[in-house]
This record gives structure tokens, C-alpha cells and sequence, in this order.
């Protein structure tokens, strides 16, 4: 994986060096989005750092836009006033039938993707799917993969829809839903998980308590990482400064004193090139939802 990444990153080089020489045209700043996704806290602290970082390196000024949500996010990008992204596989899918998001990097945390979880607290009596007929559940956001379109699409598929719910709750990122379910406003939250067997995720992350006093009822099948997009017209236009932003993040990043600095905005492990088409598993569950883009 790191050898690909290093290869990758001397083929960038070699393009943004050629682009420089044929293209000078450059923008007298540019805004990267930032998704509400974990701790708004500490996404705020990393991205301003992270976005004075990329600067010094691309010699251009560097905003760094914090969203409330996603929809936000997606409209900002639209509307031009966000020139780079990082979004979730969803909010991908979205973002380029809306707003003509061009996929660069993807991030990577254990491995190139991760999973979507329904838990619960382990003093539940609630065992299986038919035990949350008439409960609680936060959902994330309606945009968000593994804190609602996979879940969903999980209990479709068992017959189960909202209106089995008591109430159906959005909290806004992973950290809120955790918090929800361990102050007891809810009885099950849907977030995401590192791994396939729900050893470790948002309950662990972000939650309070021993991770003991939580129980995974489900875990989904793999969901591509979310990636780094770039506005279409803004590729177009400047060729050369994506290039270099791409360049930029992928040397931050393999900073071994950058190692953890910027996990919530980067990922932990690695940057890889990303494709359109490896988010196909995502507009399959779209499709199978019958959940219109538009």
C-alpha cells in the first residue's frame, strides 16, 4: 500500500510539475469542506492547522470550511464557495450528480473502507431486529453512509421501517449519537464501525463508557472510504493547483510528525487514488432504497 502511494505520488509530482511549466493560471485562494462527522471540536482545531499547513506548501491562501451538516457542505460546493471536499461515500454520490464533485484521494483508515453498525447498550433487553419494534433510534444524518443509508437499507430488508419505531431521531455526527444513546434518549444508534466484527467504532471512539456496556446487533458489508473531491469547473480551470493540493495533502500526511496529527480530517493510515465507479456499492443501496438524487 505504501509503495502504490509513493508511486502515485511521483507520477502527481511529475504531472503538477509539467502543469506548472504549461499552465500559471492560479486562484488567489482556495476552501477545502470539511464534513461534521466525529468530534465538530476537534475537526475544527485539525482543519484550521491542516489548512495553514497545506498553504505554506501550495503558496496559496487556504480556507478551511467547517459544515454544520452535509446537505450544507454539498450546497457550498454547488454554489461555488467550496473549491475541495472531503465527504462521505453518500454525500459523494450526491455531491456529484448535484454539484459535479470530481473524486482525487480516498482515505484510509484499517483498510479502503469501513462499516455501518446498529448498537445498543448491553443492559438492553433488546436482542434482535423484532426487539426494536416500538424504540428509539438516532440516525446520523439522512446523507450520511453509515449512519443511515446502509442501517436503513439493513432494516428494509427485515421488513422493518420507521414507522415500527417509536421515534427516529438525527443527531448530527457519530459522537452526539453515542452521547444520545448512553444519556438513554434513544435505544439504538446507527454509526460507524472500523471493523467487520463491530470490535471497535464510534462507541469506542467517542463513548464514556467501558466498552463492555455496548452491544453490536449488526454489522454491514464493507462501505467505501470517503474521499477528497474537487469542483469539476474548478479542475478545469486550474489543472495545476489540484494537482498540487493533491501533492500537498499526500506530503502532509507522510510527515511521520503529521502521524495522528490530522486523523480526523486525513484518516490514520494512509491516501490512495480513488474512483467514481468504487462508490457503485453505495448507488446500488441508493437504488435500492428508491432514494431520488436530484
Amino acid at each position: 500500500m505504501l509503495q502504490i502511494c509513493r508511486i502515485f505520488v511521483a507520477f502527481i509530482f511529475s504531472v503538477a510539475f509539467a502543469s506548472v511549466l504549461y499552465a500559471t493560471e492560479q486562484p488567489e485562494e482556495i476552501t477545502i469542506g470539511v464534513i461534521p462527522g466525529g468530534n465538530p471540536s476537534l475537526i475544527k482545531q485539525q482543519g484550521v492547522a491542516f489548512a495553514q499547513d497545506l498553504q505554506q506548501i501550495i503558496k496559496i491562501k487556504t480556507n478551511i470550511y467547517i459544515s454544520k451538516d452535509y446537505n450544507t457542505l454539498i450546497e457550498a460546493m454547488k454554489e461555488k464557495k467550496v473549491d475541495f471536499a472531503f465527504l462521505t461515500a453518500l454525500s459523494f454520490v450526491y455531491a456529484e450528480k448535484t454539484a459535479q464533485a470530481k473524486v482525487l484521494l480516498k482515505k484510509v483508515y484499517q483498510e479502503p473502507f469501513y462499516y455501518a453498525a446498529l448498537v445498543v447498550l448491553s443492559s438492553s433487553k433488546i436482542e434482535r431486529f423484532v426487539d426494536l419494534k416500538g424504540k428509539k433510534i438516532a440516525y446520523v444524518d439522512s446523507k450520511s453512509t453509515s449512519g443511515y443509508l446502509y442501517p436503513k437499507a439493513h432494516l428494509k430488508k427485515m421488513n422493518f421501517l420507521d414507522t415500527d419505531f417509536k421515534h427516529v431521531v438525527y443527531s448530527g455526527n457519530h459522537s452526539q449519537s453515542v452521547q444520545m444513546l448512553e444519556e438513554g434518549k434513544v435505544d439504538v444508534i446507527a454509526v460507524f464501525s472500523d471493523d467487520a466484527k463491530g470490535i471497535a467504532g464510534a462507541w469506542t471512539k467517542f463513548g464514556k463508557l467501558d466498552k463492555k456496556k455496548y452491544k453490536v446487533l449488526w454489522v454491514s458489508d464493507p462501505v467505501p472510504s470517503d474521499p477528497l473531491t474537487v469542483r469539476q469547473g474548478f479542475y478545469d480551470q486550474y489543472p495545476n493547483v489540484s494537482h498540487m493540493v493533491m501533492v500537498g495533502i499526500i506530503d502532509i500526511f507522510e510527515k511521520p510528525e503529521n502521524k495522528g496529527k490530522y486523523s480526523e480530517i486525513l484518516g490514520s493510515k494512509s491516501l490512495m487514488p480513488a474512483t467514481s465507479r468504487q462508490y457503485d456499492p453505495v448507488r446500488d443501496v441508493i437504488k435500492n432504497l428508491n432514494i431520488q438524487i436530484n
